[in-house]
């Protein structure tokens, strides 16, 4: 076939129109960019139920499958050892309490009767500085008297010896106020030793107290979480003993459910919180409608499938999908791939550049 410079002027006009018509619609053509982890389905609310203190069962209030609140009663144990301690513990502390009450009253009466007899005293005190003025105005009357001759020697010393045997009585009586002081603050002293230790016994009392209503209460099993009671425990148990620390079951709430990925060392580097995705689920399979959210990345690596990688955990936001009233639902177990998208609307013009950099960088 013969081509003309016509015709060629005309195919390389065309060619060229083709390629502009191809850079633009590769420049404004967008794509997301990707990464596929797989992994499973599990509930994100499950509610172990664990025996907080050792008891023999007395009571059942939720049986299997039951659907409970948060703060539902599941059961109650039953523990008589610390019942009794209970018992003991609150005697002990009436005691402490009458025991208390009678330190004060013995005090009070004590001060009171201290009070007394020191008051007595210092009336007396009070008569006798009294006396003594009178007395030493007579002997000063009777010195004068006695230098002039004019009463006798017997009168004078009579006079004298009233004047000292009342100055004695006067430091008797400053004796015993001294003694009275000093034995008040010492039963002050005592009192309040004694009440303070008696305190101390009882606030150690009461904080034992304390802690044994604390256990009394774990007897008492209460679900932390609203869900479904799955238990094979509890069915023919009434009066069987449970230790500390024994699993009777779960509380699960089937309503929130999350998806746990498996990222490998390649693709963790793209997947940061919060980056939306969407589920390929077996039980949908060529369905991505059920969509999520990064949740938390894990720092170490676990083994899944055989594989090391890099736990994901992905919020499910379509809960419409846990209904199971629905003809085909999600729950637990479910494996699947979660397609996170790590960057969106990315032009493909850019991404066949990038790659072409890449080939030329590696050869």
């Amino acid at each position: 076939m013969r081509i003309t410079i016509k015709k060629s002027i005309y195919i390389a006009v065309t060619m060229v129109i083709l390629l502009i018509l191809t850079v633009i619609i590769l420049t404004f053509m967008r794509i997301d960019r990707k990464v596929i982890v797989p992994g499973t389905f599990t509930y994100r609310n499950v509610s172990p139920l664990i025996i907080e203190e050792s008891g023999f069962l007395e009571k059942i209030y939720k049986t299997e499958n039951s659907e409970v609140l948060t703060g539902d009663t599941i059961l109650v144990l039953r523990n008589e050892d610390i019942d009794i301690e209970i018992l003991n513990s609150n005697n002990k502390i009436m005691i402490y309490k009458l025991e208390l009450q009678e330190i004060l009253q013995i005090k009070e009466l004590d001060v009171n009767l201290s009070s007394y007899d020191t008051s007595k005293l210092k009336e007396q005190l009070k008569v006798k500085v009294a006396e003594a003025e009178y007395f030493k105005s007579i002997l000063k009357d009777k010195t004068d008297l006695y230098a002039n001759k004019i009463i006798s020697k017997d009168e004078f010393e009579e006079a004298n010896l009233n004047v000292k045997q009342n100055d004695m009585e006067i430091k008797s009586i400053e004796i015993q106020l001294n003694g009275l002081n000093k034995q008040l603050q010492k039963l002050d002293a005592s009192a309040f030793l004694n009440y303070k230790l008696k305190q101390k016994e009882l606030d150690v009392e009461q904080d034992r107290l304390e802690y044994l209503t604390k256990r009394k209460r774990m007897l008492t099993i209460v679900s932390k979480t609203d869900g479904k009671l799955m238990s094979g425990r509890l069915e023919n148990s009434l009066n069987v003993f449970f230790s500390k620390g024994d699993k009777i079951g779960d509380v699960i709430s089937y309503d929130k459910i999350d998806f746990t990925g498996y990222a490998s060392g390649a693709d963790i580097i793209r997947i940061k919180e919060g980056q939306i995705s969407y589920f390929n689920v077996d039980t949908f399979r060529g369905k991505d409608f059920v969509q999520g959210k990064v949740k938390r990345i894990g720092l170490k690596t676990e083994t899944f499938n055989g594989i090391i990688a890099y736990p994901i955990e992905i919020e499910v936001t379509s809960t419409e999908f846990f209904d199971r009233g629905r003809k085909r639902y999600i729950h637990a177990g479910v494996t699947g791939e979660a397609v996170i998208i790590t960057e969106e609307d990315l032009p493909i013009l850019y991404l066949l550049w990038e790659r072409v950099v890449k080939y030329a960088d590696i050869n």
